[in-house]
């Protein structure tokens, strides 16, 4: 970690490098798997590339369902995030441990009984263990169908331990809910057993990257396929 830099700087800085970000994880599910509806859960505040901009982009009937519980990202969402006229986007406001508010509010604008592209990425560091965050994502991706991908980034101390383990204590004195950075096999293990796309579950800036990309990422991210049939 840089001098003067938080651990918020930091995973704002993972967020925007090349590898498995929002932008990759989109692009790659609209061009190359043929996704046309995306739950992106944990959302954060509209910045340049958009889950809805970058997959209309490429389809312009995508549908796109964001979530976050922060009414200020929310209050922003509405505001600037709006869909082309061939596809569509919504807004539910619920904290990824809701899975079924999640779920519920999504199958007004997402056909869940179609593929979709379910997007947890840089918030599963924010549920804690006795959460029980495996649970979650499995309950997630049991009710989507079979052929829909499961994209995860999350943060680590692996590749970093003492400036990411003294950013996430200060951080944590903070903020109440904290975060939870998890190694390579507990990230690993979040993916509930699904088949991974290769490269697998490695640092972000490695997940099919054209470039090296200079300077400290603190994230892994995977991609996997859903083969579950729903209940």
């Amino acid at each position: 970690m840089s001098p003067g830099q938080t651990t918020g700087d930091r995973l704002r800085e993972s967020r925007k490098r090349r590898g498995l970000s929002r932008p990759q994880a989109e692009c790659h599910l609209a061009k190359e798997c043929g996704i046309r509806q995306f739950l992106d859960i944990g959302t954060g505040l509209p910045a340049p590339g958009n889950t809805h901009e970058i997959a209309q982009q490429i389809a312009p009937d995508c549908r796109i369902v964001y979530v976050d519980n922060d009414p200020l990202v929310l209050a922003h969402a509405r505001a600037l995030l709006t869909s082309g006229p061939r596809g569509r986007c919504d807004y539910v406001d619920a904290d990824v441990r809701d899975v079924p508010t999640i779920l519920g509010a999504a199958s007004w604008t997402l056909d869940l009984e179609r593929p979709v592209g379910l997007l947890l990425l840089a918030v599963l560091h924010f549920v804690a263990d006795l959460d029980h965050p495996a649970d979650i994502v499995a309950a997630l991706a049991r009710q989507l169908a079979p052929g829909s991908f499961l994209a995860i980034s999350h943060l680590t101390a692996d590749l970093a331990p003492g400036p990411v383990g003294a950013g996430v204590a200060a951080f944590n004195m903070l903020v109440p809910a904290g975060l939870a950075p998890r190694t390579h096999a507990q990230v690993s293990a979040l993916f509930a057993g699904l088949p991974l796309v290769a490269p697998g579950v490695v640092p972000v800036t490695q997940w099919r990257a054209t470039a090296p990309c200079p300077g400290p990422v603190d994230m892994y991210g995977g991609l996997a396929r859903s083969h579950w049939e729903r209940p």
